[in-house]
C-alpha cells in the first residue's frame, strides 16, 4: 500500500503541480479510465484535457492534507488552487492501481465556503 500512496504522490506532483505531462502519463495505464466530467477514456485524454484547462489556469495547484490506500485504491483530500492566493476548493480524488500505473480515478469536489471553519484547517495545515 505504501508503493500505491507513492505512486499516487508523484503523479499529483508531475501532473497537476509540475505539470510535467510527459512523464506523468507513463504512470498511466493504456486504458486509463478517468471518471471526471468530460475528460473520458485513455490516458492520451486524460492528459490532453488538462493540458487545455492548464493554458487557462497556469498556477492550478493541488495540495494533499490526507491520504488513505487500501487494496488496489489510494483515496486523497486534498486542496485546490486555481492560483496562489485564489479562493480554495476541497477534492477527494480516488484512484485505482494496476500493476504498479494508476488505472482509474474519480474525484468529487466543493469549493470552501467564505468564512466556515474549514477555512481555519485549511490555512493550519499548511
Amino acid at each position: 500500500m505504501k508503493q500505491n500512496k507513492e505512486l499516487v504522490a508523484e503523479y499529483i506532483r508531475l501532473f497537476y503541480n509540475e505539470k510535467d505531462f510527459d512523464r506523468a502519463r507513463e504512470l498511466l495505464t493504456e486504458g486509463f479510465v478517468n471518471h471526471h466530467h468530460g475528460v473520458g477514456a485513455g490516458r492520451d485524454r486524460t492528459v490532453e484535457t488538462f493540458r487545455a484547462a492548464v493554458s487557462v489556469m497556469p498556477e492550478f495547484s493541488l495540495t494533499v492534507r490526507r491520504v488513505v490506500a487500501e487494496a488496489d485504491q489510494v483515496w486523497t483530500h486534498s486542496v485546490a488552487r486555481a492560483a496562489p492566493g485564489a479562493h480554495p476548493s476541497v477534492v477527494v480524488d480516488i484512484w485505482r492501481v494496476e500493476d504498479g500505473r494508476l488505472a482509474e480515478h474519480w474525484d468529487v469536489g466543493q469549493p470552501v465556503p467564505e468564512g466556515s471553519t474549514l477555512d481555519a484547517m485549511i490555512e493550519d495545515a499548511g
